[in-house]
């Protein structure tokens, strides 16, 4: 046993306990969490985040809450609590796969349908965001991953491999690798979205040398999605593609640290430890891990003003964080225990 590893394991298990404990002191005495009314659908984590810290209670809780409250006749989440309609599909899938770990197959069940419906039957991708007509003609990788990991969950196999293809897509039709990764694709065109002077770079594009606010996150999820779905269908294909994205994200500038969009590069780096067993994973990961310690906040809580987003916190938007660092911490437990024995 590598006691260094089990320490640090340790590290990471009171770290998630101390913001699991921030995220059960935002509840409301009428099962909500923080400024629910005010804010709208910031908390879809929460069901994932609390099952895995064995708080089921609370867990089936806010899944009750959303289920009387959100649940429409169609298995969407609205009713009028949506207060912004960007990442629509990923915050449903996300729900979904939380819901569906707590067994709450009212919840993760009911709504598939609908969130299948706003996949691309071309590329795979899920489009980000509603408007008044519809799904966004814009399908990012980290928002479509997050609905194929609920696909994954939920035994929709052949829509979660889709989103395998739709992956392997954009990685053939990236321009400038190592130093750019473009990560938006259209539906319409079934191409990647270059940036262009109308468009905010942000959204379509990391710059992997590039010491700014940035989408840190795409290689990360991405490689976290790939080790999953191989972790169902033992297709070499799915590993190959999660160590391009993954070594996008391993080469980037070490000024990613100072992001909280660096999260989840420990996200695909841990799985990736988890399925092969390299050191470079587990150095990568064991990095990772003493980043989410040292970030931190006294209450428990993380901070996106003190990562890279220079505004004031929000109480949402420290629930919204803290609980999908919960999410981060609690994979990378798990996959630095599952070789700490042969």
């Amino acid at each position: 046993m590598d006691h260094l590893t089990s320490d640090l394991i340790n590290h990471c298990e009171n770290s998630k306990t101390k913001a699991v404990d921030f995220l059960l002191s935002k509840f409301n005495h009428d099962g909500t969490v923080g400024p629910v009314k005010e804010d709208g659908f910031y908390f879809y984590r929460l069901p994932w985040s609390l099952s895995i810290a064995g708080e089921t209670k609370s867990a089936n809780i806010v899944c009750s809450w959303i289920l009387n409250n959100m649940m429409t006749a169609e298995g969407d989440f609205d009713n009028g609590f949506r207060k912004v309609q960007d990442a629509y599909a990923y915050r449903n899938a996300t729900l979904i796969y939380g819901a569906h770990m707590l067994r709450r197959y009212d919840i993760s069940h009911s709504g598939m349908p609908f969130l299948l419906s706003l996949q691309d039957p071309l590329s795979g991708g899920f489009a980000n965001n509603m408007n008044q007509n519809g799904p966004s003609d814009d399908m990012d990788i980290p928002y479509s991953v997050g609905c194929g990991l609920a696909c994954i969950a939920t035994g929709y196999f052949d829509q979660a491999r889709k989103v395998f293809n739709y992956l392997d897509l954009i990685w053939k039709q990236q321009p400038n690798l190592p130093s750019e990764l473009y990560y938006n694709f259209s539906r319409k065109t079934q191409k990647i979205i270059k940036s262009s002077v109308e468009r905010d770079t942000f959204w379509d594009v990391v710059v992997s040398q590039q010491d700014s606010y940035q989408r840190w996150t795409v290689g990360g999820i991405a490689a976290a999605f790939l080790c999953r779905l191989y972790l169902v269908d033992r297709e070499k294909k799915y590993l190959d593609l999660a160590v391009k994205y993954m070594n996008f994200s391993m080469n980037s500038t070490e000024a990613q640290f100072k992001y909280a969009s660096a999260c989840k590069s420990g996200w695909g780096s841990s799985l990736l430890y988890l399925v092969t067993g390299e050191e470079i994973y587990l150095d990568w990961t064991k990095k990772l891990a003493q980043w989410f310690i040292e970030h931190q906040l006294e209450d428990g809580s993380w901070s996106m003003n003190k990562l890279g987003k220079k505004e004031p916190d929000s109480e949402s938007g420290k629930i919204h964080l803290t609980a999908e660092f919960v999410v981060h911490v609690d994979t990378i437990i798990s996959c630095l225990s599952s070789r700490l024995v042969k």
